[in-house]
């Protein structure tokens, strides 16, 4: 089963079934928990140093939602909705006022006038993360395959 998993994490094509989404989401939250500890161990020895935390937290970002995308698109194929839809979890990780600090922190600032905005925004990507979690899938064949073995 692992094994199995580990294959078809870089893959788009077909669906996943939500305990599959669940098990790349347990992974995905375990390589960040870890990623972040080697981040902080690594900033300690660098004095602290901002602007490489603020690189190295973008680019775990970056990272692991590129790994976690293909787990979205079939999640979505599950439900029969098109993958491109996975720009909402994208939008969200460039929204980021961490990730903005990087381009130009009068970005970040300006983000911070738009809280309510940016609240309601966020609160449509964790209702887009509930719909994936939630939702059953399509019975029988849909557009995207047969439907994963439960």
């Amino acid at each position: 089963m692992l094994k199995n998993f580990l294959q078809n994490l870089l893959s788009a094509k077909g669906r996943i079934n939500r305990i599959e989404f669940l098990h790349s989401f347990i992974f995905m939250l375990c390589l960040f928990i870890l990623l972040s500890i080697i981040n902080r161990e690594y900033i300690r020895q660098t004095d602290g140093a901002l602007t490489l935390y603020l690189y190295v937290k973008s680019l775990q970002s970056i990272l692991l939602l590129a790994l976690w995308t293909p787990s979205i698109i079939k999640r979505l194929h599950d439900l029969d909705i098109r993958g491109n839809r996975v720009w909402l979890a994208w939008t969200a990780l460039l929204l980021d006022a961490h990730n903005l600090m990087l381009l130009n922190i009068h970005i970040a600032e300006l983000l911070n006038k738009f809280q309510l905005v940016l609240f309601a925004f966020y609160a449509v990507v964790l209702i887009f993360y509930l719909v994936l979690f939630l939702m059953p899938g399509v019975k029988g064949v849909n557009n995207w395959g047969n439907p994963p073995d439960q």
